[in-house]
């Protein structure tokens, strides 16, 4: 009898299963979702488990309502339904998959009709996920901010009451937008490019990137871009914007020539700082605020000296306009792809104003700033 029953037990919950399946859809359905939708792989991206990212808070009971958008397992449908976010319960894993989708069975994406940016500016990108993308990559600070912290200042007298201001990581959205979202530094007097118009089929952000692990879909540059088959190949990419941006006598790839004016730049920031200031400084990946006194002088911060206490001291207005935009470039790494000009144009008006106080030693000379056409 009990096997019997065993029997009937087992029948009527295949019945009940096979019910559910045909209720959503049957086979055919699930196996549509599988084919078309992004693969998702762990240890990637939004869901590299290891990445600091997500462990940032390890040692806290919360993470702070500043940071909780982007970094909490609530966060962004938070700030969508709120627009504002409260301090979130710490979790290892951080971000989950309710953070981008609205609804666990269907994987539809959270409604995002508007961006707000950093600067206060706002724009429909005209593409859902791409809205929603851009709620977290957009920066958090802008030309607003860094105007802000040296209002009234004189451009060339250090204040130790300044301080670094990070525009934070992959703000490839305001990168896009260029102007229209003003998160790069602007100075004044000077135009900027807007929005980079790219080609239908990657003019969105998931045209380019796989949403889970933000992988560039290098098949889709190919069709365009000759010769490219790999990530190190984007790095030649040149269509029709024309100048040797950097001055070292050719004309190269964005890539290339974003990475030669960054490189004379952070000269220039070095022997501006030294000379101005009277303490030498330099960049490190380390630990915030990434810019430290260079103590022993020997042009690079070592690990002794990466503490809050050996923060830069000296910053003056015209350096702090140079070190954001350096770092604003150093935080897109996709920046020459996003919108090339819009980074160059920032790089180039940073070397140029460091140039114009004489205590750089740099010379624009040979250097070409991109047009705004």
């Amino acid at each position: 009898m009990d096997a019997i029953f065993r029997r009937r037990e087992f029948a009527i919950l295949a019945i009940a299963a096979t019910a559910a399946v045909l209720a959503l859809g049957g086979p055919a359905r699930a196996e549509e979702q599988t084919e078309q939708g992004p693969k998702l792989e762990f240890w990637k991206g939004h869901f590299e488990r290891s990445a600091e990212p997500f462990h940032e808070w390890d040692s806290e009971k919360e993470i702070p309502a500043v940071c909780a958008r982007c970094h909490s397992a609530t966060g962004v449908p938070e700030y969508l339904a709120t627009g504002k976010n409260t301090p979130a319960a710490h979790v290892k894993n951080g971000l989950a998959c309710a953070d981008c989708h609205a609804d666990m069975l269907t994987y539809a994406r959270h409604t995002v009709s508007k961006v707000t940016f950093p600067s206060g500016a706002t724009v429909d990108s005209g593409n859902n996920d791409s809205n929603l993308c851009m709620t977290c990559h957009q920066g958090r600070e802008s030309t607003a901010s860094v105007n802000k912290a040296i209002a009234g200042l004189p451009l060339d007298t250090p204040d130790p009451k300044l301080n670094f201001v990070h525009v934070h990581f992959f703000g490839a959205g305001a990168t896009r937008y260029g102007t229209q979202a003003k998160v790069g530094y602007e100075y004044d007097g000077k135009k900027y490019v807007g929005l980079f118009e790219h080609m239908p089929n990657v003019s969105t952000c998931t045209g380019c990137h796989q949403p889970h692990t933000g992988e560039v879909k290098i098949d889709r540059c190919g069709g365009c871009h000759d010769g490219v088959k790999t990530l190190a190949d984007l790095a030649d990419i040149r269509m029709s914007t024309r100048g040797d941006f950097d001055g070292n006598g050719k004309e190269e790839g964005l890539a290339k020539e974003i990475a030669g004016l960054q490189s004379q730049l952070y000269v220039a920031i070095q022997t501006y700082a030294k000379n101005v200031g009277g303490v030498g400084i330099g960049f490190s990946e380390a630990a915030y605020p990434h810019w430290f006194a260079d103590k022993n002088g020997n042009g690079r911060i070592d690990p002794e000296e990466v503490s809050m206490a050996n923060k830069y001291p000296a910053y003056t207005p015209r350096l702090l306009q140079a070190v954001y935009n350096y770092t604003y470039a150093v935080r897109d790494p996709g920046g020459a792809y996003h919108n090339g000009k819009y980074v160059l144009q920032l790089l180039y008006d940073s070397l140029d104003s460091l140039a114009a106080s004489g205590k750089a030693g740099v010379t624009m000379t040979g250097k070409v700033r991109p047009d705004v056409n």
